[in-house]
């Protein structure tokens, strides 16, 4: 089955090479989406802060906190924003971080409850972690627009065993908690598409796979 996949740099390059075929085990492969979850790092660098150094580990240290080692958490952040008299500019970059870091999170929080979901009810259906994501020409556009930071190579690949079709409409509202998007996460898994834009399609690839075309790339 001929789809396309948008491959973030950074994760499995080596296997990305027109006319390559490897195999997603769905035991072993682990994709961008497992390593955002199980090595997600909710600090941000404190450098881009860096005229401020001396006044934060001032502060941290007041505050019961270990001197920052470059990094700074979202409560550390909430601390200097409320502390700190700052410059205007300083102003939008700690919003920015700050958002960052709860929207890392909420993704974290809604991916461990799909998987939970999954394991327990319908364990037979492919893992979001350990699956090769991919989309039909159709979607190219629409998933590509959801890039929003990283470098990636569009291929065109054969997919030689039947994928799992979803949409990203029915994925667990983020607002909802932990034990409701696990509750939520049942649409996913039993998709009922009907009124949902097809080229919103995911479609969860595991097997043996061939890249047949390199097409697009998207660059920042």
């Amino acid at each position: 089955m001929e789809l396309y996949h948008i491959h973030l740099l950074g994760n499995h390059d080596r296997l990305y090479k027109e006319g390559k075929e490897f195999v997603v085990d769905k035991n072993k492969f682990n994709n961008r989406l497992y390593n955002r979850v199980y090595e997600a790092n909710s600090t941000v660098d404190i450098n881009r802060y860096k005229e401020l150094t001396d006044y934060i580990n001032y502060l941290l240290i007041s505050k019961g906190y270990q001197p920052f080692d470059s990094r700074i958490n979202l409560g550390e952040i909430i601390d200097l924003y409320s502390n700190v008299r700052f410059s205007s500019r300083y102003i939008p970059m700690l919003l920015e971080d700050s958002k960052k870091i709860a929207f890392d999170q909420g993704i974290n929080l809604r991916e461990m409850a799909m998987e939970e979901y999954r394991k327990e009810n319908c364990s037979q259906l492919p893992s979001r972690m350990h699956s090769l994501f991919a989309c039909s020409s159709d979607g190219i556009e629409y998933w590509s627009t959801q890039i929003h930071d990283s470098d990636a190579d569009i291929y065109r690949i054969d997919a030689f065993d039947e994928p799992f079709v979803s949409n990203d409409g029915l994925l667990p509202d983020e607002g909802l908690c932990y034990g409701d998007k696990i509750q939520a996460s049942y649409r996913y898994f039993h998709p009922s598409k009907k009124d949902l834009n097809p080229r919103n399609d995911e479609y969860l690839v595991q097997g043996k796979v061939r890249v047949l075309k390199k097409v697009d790339e998207i660059r920042y």
